[in-house]
């Protein structure tokens, strides 16, 4: 027997050959001590104190074999290495999950911080209100405000629009909104806030540097809307608020990769309560947390959300079953928006209505020659009749 390694032999194996060579299967048991201590230990020993060592290790090698802690191929090791690879690389993605998510909370904290404290500086809202409707049937009426997209900019053969052009559409949109409640003698106004209120959020997961627009285009809208609010509250006796959210104001830039409630917007509503905390006749409605307002007005229900993930033939009778199940209220009217135009049909009893934007046609839509007239809806409703009429306000 040859009493050099083999070329398939791991150092275990050579030195655990080597030694019961020697001991156990008596293979090498003609040859002296000292002459194998020179392969087995790298240098010869006297054939007394060789002896004691080839003991020794064969007592070592019987123990860890009963253990199992003496790997006896290359393929065990090179399992134990992949293995130890794996857990490497697991630990990274737990490192860059958790990197992920302290820039996101770093993030919401940092606009929370500005938030606050703009809204050190402003004046709060007066609570005085004019009117009370003395009409002896109850009036209501649901003003949808969707897709402002404050932040945009576009110059295209239908529309022209930049945050300029976007207050004085609000400034037209609280004329005519304040006109139709009055001449409806509207006691109570439910406003529905449709998301995508900025434009340019859908970008801040991949540029840091853009944070700093966002937040500014965040907080000046909010106020904007604030403001919007508190005007037209003050021609009927009660005002509620609802919002909800859009898409472009999602915190990662990649759809695929975005959670759609991981998105901006949902401090909206808290900025709008702080402005309103003196207004006894605003009311400012928690968000909802499955993105879906329920506005329960003139006995009805309508149900309203932003429509990036809704099909407008199929979602809004399947939502309103849905609904009709979970909470016993039949949906008379189902709002979206998004879509950027106006758009109405009816199924199973169930209105669907796609809501205008206030931006108007952008370059995308301009390519595609889907133009439509930047409006907002105003419905009004009657009690123990429902729906009774529905004005789209035009704005340009």
């Amino acid at each position: 027997m040859t009493l050099k390694r083999q070329p398939n032999e791991t150092e275990a194996q050579y030195h655990k050959r080597l030694v019961y060579g020697k001991l156990v299967d008596k293979s090498l048991s003609n040859i002296d001590y000292t002459e194998l201590s020179t392969y087995a230990y790298g240098k010869p020993y006297s054939s007394d104190v060789a002896r004691r060592m080839f003991y020794g290790s064969a007592k070592t090698i019987a123990i860890l074999e009963a253990s199992g802690g003496c790997p006896e191929t290359q393929k065990e090791l090179e399992e134990k290495r992949q293995e130890l690879q794996k857990e490497a690389i697991r630990l990274s993605d737990q490192r860059r999950e958790l990197m992920k998510l302290i820039r996101k909370e770093g993030r919401a904290e940092h606009l929370y911080e500005r938030l606050i404290d703009a809204a050190n500086h402003l004046s709060p809202f007066a609570a005085a209100f004019t009117p009370i409707n003395d009409n002896d049937k109850e009036r209501e009426a649901v003003l949808v405000l969707s897709d402002w997209h404050y932040g945009m900019t576009t110059d295209n053969i239908f529309n022209k629009f930049d945050t300029q052009i976007c207050e004085e559409r609000i400034a037209r949109l609280i004329t005519l909104a304040t006109e139709r409640l009055k001449l409806n003698r509207v006691s109570k106004l439910h406003i529905v806030v449709l998301g995508d209120l900025i434009h340019g959020a859908i970008h801040v997961g991949t540029r840091v540097a853009a944070e700093e627009l966002v937040c500014d285009q965040l907080m000046q809208v909010s106020e904007l809307l604030a403001q919007a609010v508190y005007e037209i509250a003050q021609v009927v006796s009660d005002t509620v608020v609802y919002t909800t959210y859009g898409n472009h104001a999602r915190t990662i830039q990649s759809k695929a990769d975005s959670v759609h409630r991981d998105n901006l917007e949902r401090i909206v509503p808290w900025w709008l309560k702080e402005r309103f905390k003196n207004c006894s006749n605003i009311t400012v409605q928690s968000p909802s947390e499955n993105e879906f307002v329920i506005i329960d007005t003139c006995g009805g229900a309508i149900c309203a959300t932003h429509g990036d993930l809704d099909n407008i033939h199929s979602t809004p009778v399947l939502l309103s079953n849905i609904i009709q199940k979970a909470t016993g209220k039949h949906i008379e009217a189902f709002l979206v928006g998004d879509k950027h135009h106006q758009e109405s049909i009816e199924k199973a009893g169930v209105s669907a209505i796609i809501c205008s934007s206030l931006c108007g046609t952008d370059e995308y839509a301009n390519t595609k020659r889907l133009y439509s007239t930047p409006s907002q809806l105003l419905i009004t409703m009657t009690e123990g009749y429902g729906i009774d009429g529905q004005y789209h306000l035009k704005l340009a």
